[in-house]
């Protein structure tokens, strides 16, 4: 960029240096004029008293004998020299005679040169004395009592004239200064620009040089002759400074695009290579070879290594882990992490599927091997998914083989291989995006659903196992969906995934509290059980929300009985004993669900504040052919002073085998299917019409 000459910093310089130049010299010519004036001075008086001397002997003369035409004569000698006026008098004072010069009127400059070589009236006084023998001047040895003063001789100084000769001089030095003063200003700016100007030009024509894009490796030089001052200490303390950035932009740049824990590329840095992996591939498909293959990898059971072993020895592991995926891909191949213990595997010019599928079978293998990790033994495996760019991803997306879709497909085959228990690898398929899209659009419809409330409660009864009288209900949840009906199995875990599952408890609690407290106030105590979610039981307010439930609808206590499920419950004993205790303590019921199918500890099973057991309908299925284990579980629960629940109970034999085994109570099909709320009112006003003491199941 070109710097304008009326802002250049040459032109400021030289205005300042000539400036500077014409300060200080005037300053010396004023020292100048000042001594000038002073000599002038004194060598103007100095010259007059020369004239007096010599007109002293005629004008004592004159006074002496008082000679008029004498005197006149005198003065006249003397006007002629320096004096602009001169008069003799007598001792008396007496004008004997006096002279005058006729001069033109003085100019303001002569009078101002007047003003600066004559302070005081610029006057001559001379005392005459009278003539004596033998000395021509008179015996001035002799006292003035002796030989008094005749008069005197008074000169003025001709200052006209003194100022003239002032005034030019001054003028001569006066332009004289000025061209020494520009001379001198000229030759320090040109000095300046040596010294200054012209290496800061030049540093600014390097600094101009270098690239935006690639600053550094490009160090300024020293311009010649300033190594060791001051411009030399700036250009050197830049180039440092330029070290350091670089040093700074690497280590951004490699935050920017290195996962910090495993230096394997980011998210972003993925993308971008995968990105420019598919305009290569697009380029290569006319000519048949080379493809492309994103595999996904989800290492499993990670979270119980960070839960049992630490953070630490999680990061560990991760870094082994890429270490090994890196070690058995190409160079030409990239390797990212997502986040967490996903990461991404970008294969470029594999020649088919089956390519592909040796190298996501060789990365499990190679995973397997992690075997120690920070002094600790581990096992590692892993889910891949693997998506085609040319072959499956044309066909599954049509025109959307970009990085975003191809890390979907290969997300999607991931999500498949380890709902099949993970270990293993699976290729993507259409099948997966239809199933993608299907719980895409279901999540969005439970999200409508719980903020409009759009679900209902069914009631499914259960009976006394012996005498076959009412003893509950459990009521379970429905939702339809642009009017079809949705099947708990398929929106319950998608409620799980996405926390939708607290709202929707919640308000499954308020109506069940709702309806048994109608129901009781209308014909007499139900109990209705209401199923608790992981989530809802990790709640560290669930309990209190229980209780305002509660209190809101003056629901009795003993009406409501909470189902947890066995996997949900033994998970965390010890972080959730506490909200069961304080659950059990408001008089709530808790049951445990699908009993059996878990891993359940038999000393903690002791320690739950639990009241009833549900057999799973999976055991319940396989009697009377296969009773061990529900035989056990009633015998373990009569050891524990629990009730029992038998679910799924869909035959007479099963009834009769439960009912002969000592199990309580009965839910099923065979009982009755899950009825509205009016069709379970009707079976309650049936039941009570029966008998009007109606047990609770004990």
């Amino acid at each position: 960029m070109a710097i304008p000459v009326l802002r250049s910093l040459t032109l400021k310089q030289a205005i300042h240096a000539v400036l500077a130049a014409f300060v200080i010299g005037f300053a010396i010519t004023a020292v100048e004029f000042a001594w000038t004036a002073s000599r002038e001075r004194a060598t103007a008086l100095a010259r007059l008293g020369d004239a007096v001397a010599l007109v002293e002997g005629p004008a004592a003369g004159a006074a002496w004998q008082i000679d008029g035409v004498l005197a006149g004569q005198v003065l006249d000698g003397m006007i002629r020299t320096d004096a602009a006026w001169a008069e003799i008098r007598l001792i008396d004072g007496t004008l004997l005679a006096r002279r005058d010069r006729t001069s033109p009127p003085a100019t303001p400059l002569e009078r101002a040169a007047t003003a600066l070589l004559f302070r005081d009236p610029p006057v001559v006084v001379h005392d005459l004395f009278p003539p004596s023998a033998g000395h021509p001047a008179g015996d001035r040895s002799l006292p003035d009592g002796a030989a008094g003063r005749v008069g005197r001789l008074i000169v003025g100084i001709d200052t006209g004239r003194a100022a003239a000769g002032f005034l030019a001089y001054a003028s001569a030095a006066l332009v004289a200064g000025t061209l020494r003063n520009l001379l001198v200003g000229l030759a320090m700016a040109a000095v300046f620009h040596r010294l200054l100007t012209r290496p800061l030009l030049q540093i600014g024509r390097a600094v101009a040089r270098i690239d935006p894009e690639k600053p550094y490796g490009q160090p300024l030089a020293v311009p010649r002759g300033h190594a060791d001052d001051e411009l030399g200490f700036v250009i050197a303390r830049f180039n440092h400074t330029l070290g350091l950035l670089e040093r700074e932009h690497d280590e951004l740049r490699r935050l920017a695009t290195r996962c910090p824990l495993t230096g394997l590329a980011n998210r972003a840095l993925l993308l971008d290579r995968l990105d420019h992996a598919i305009e290569l591939a697009e380029r290569a498909r006319s000519a048949g070879s080379g493809r492309l293959a994103v595999l996904y990898v989800d290492l499993d059971r990670f979270k119980r290594v960070n839960d049992s072993l630490g953070h630490g020895v999680g990061d560990a592991l991760l870094c082994r882990v890429a270490e090994r995926l890196n070690a058995s891909v190409r160079r030409c191949d990239t390797v990212g992490r997502l986040g967490g213990d996903e990461f991404l595997v970008v294969l470029e010019r594999v020649a088919d599927g089956e390519e592909a599928a040796m190298v996501a079978q060789r990365l499990l293998d190679t995973l397997s091997m992690v075997t120690e990790v920070a002094e600790h033994r581990v096992h590692v495996t892993a889910s891949v998914g693997v998506a085609l760019h040319q072959a499956q991803a044309g066909q599954a997306q049509g025109s959307q083989t970009d990085s975003a879709g191809l890390m979907r497909m290969a997300d999607s085959a991931m999500q498949a291989a380890k709902n099949a228990g993970g270990n293993r690898f699976v290729f993507y398929t259409r099948d997966m995006t239809d199933r993608a899209e299907a719980r895409l659009r279901l999540e969005s419809g439970l999200r409508e659903a719980v903020a409009a409330r759009s679900f209902e409660l069914v009631y499914q009864p259960k009976i006394e196992a012996s005498g076959g009288r009412l003893t509950g209900f459990e009521a379970l949840i429905r939702w339809r969906h642009e009017g079809v009906p949705i099947s708990p199995a398929d929106f319950i875990p998608v409620a799980e995934d996405t926390g939708l599952i607290i709202e929707i408890g919640r308000w499954v609690l308020e109506e069940a509290c709702r309806t048994a407290t109608r129901w009781a106030l209308d014909h007499g105590p139900v109990p209705v059980a209401v199923n608790v979610s992981a989530r809802q039981l990790a709640d560290p307010g669930f309990a209190r929300q229980v209780e305002q439930v509660l209190q809101r609808h003056g629901t009795p206590p003993d009406l409501l009985e909470l189902e947890i499920t066995e996997t949900v419950i033994m998970k965390d004993v010890r972080h959730h004993l506490p909200t069961l205790n304080r659950l059990r303590a408001l008089g709530v019921r808790i049951a445990i669900d699908d009993f059996g199918t878990g891993y359940s500890s038999l000393a903690y099973l002791r320690q739950l504040p639990v009241d009833v057991l549900k057999i799973d309908r999976s055991f319940v299925n396989d009697l009377p052919h296969a009773p061990d284990i529900a035989s056990t579980v009633i015998a373990l629960a009569q050891r524990l002073m629990l009730s029992t629940v038998a679910e799924g109970v869909e035959t007479a034999e099963q009834r009769h085998w439960l009912a002969e085994a000592g199990c309580d109570c009965l839910q099923g099909y065979l009982i009755s299917r899950p009825l509205s709320a009016d069709a379970a009112e009707a079976m309650i006003m049936t039941a009570f019409a029966c008998d009007e003491a109606l047990p609770l199941s004990a």
